[in-house]
């Protein structure tokens, strides 16, 4: 019978987007999340395994082809911390993929003892947003804050 249900539970996980598919090195993952029921995932990386103070952005199908990558140096990246007000905690960092178009990532949620965070991307060209897309409710883990203390120290002494 645990073998019915094993077996179940890995065709029904097959065709899901999974986190750490991305990211070259284990712990290196700032964010993640999927999309349209884990048929796409985000990841966003530390990427140390590269030379330079760099951020990786890799937006992938569940079965792990790579529909967009940008690879960023921190000191050129734009981070919005949580402002520190109110009970809704919300970060965001923002990859640049050319001169006209950028990917934020964003995450928030309440501050309270097992409150779920939410997260997405927004598509941006020309400084304005053109998509949003929402994260698959319960698949957002989160350490922006921690990639916004990167950038910020790279931005401060680079």
């Amino acid at each position: 019978m645990k073998q019915t249900y094993l077996s179940a539970a890995l065709i029904l996980g097959a065709g899901m987007a999974q986190a750490g598919e991305y990211c070259l090195l284990d712990g290196t993952e700032m964010f993640t999340c999927t999309f349209n029921g884990g048929t796409k995932a985000v990841e966003l990386c530390d990427a140390v395994w590269e030379d330079g103070d760099m951020a990786s952005y890799g937006f992938f199908k569940s079965n792990g082809d790579v529909e967009k990558e940008i690879l960023q140096e921190k000191v050129t990246m734009l981070a919005t911390p949580w402002n520190g007000m109110g009970n809704y905690v919300s970060e965001s960092v923002r990859f640049d993929a050319d001169e006209s178009y950028s990917y934020e990532v964003w995450s928030g949620g309440e501050r309270a003892e097992g409150a779920e965070l939410d997260g997405g991307i927004n598509v941006i060209k020309d400084n304005e947003v053109i998509a949003t897309l929402t994260c698959d409710t319960g698949s957002v883990t989160s350490d922006l804050g921690t990639l916004i203390d990167m950038i910020d120290l790279a931005q401060v002494s680079p």
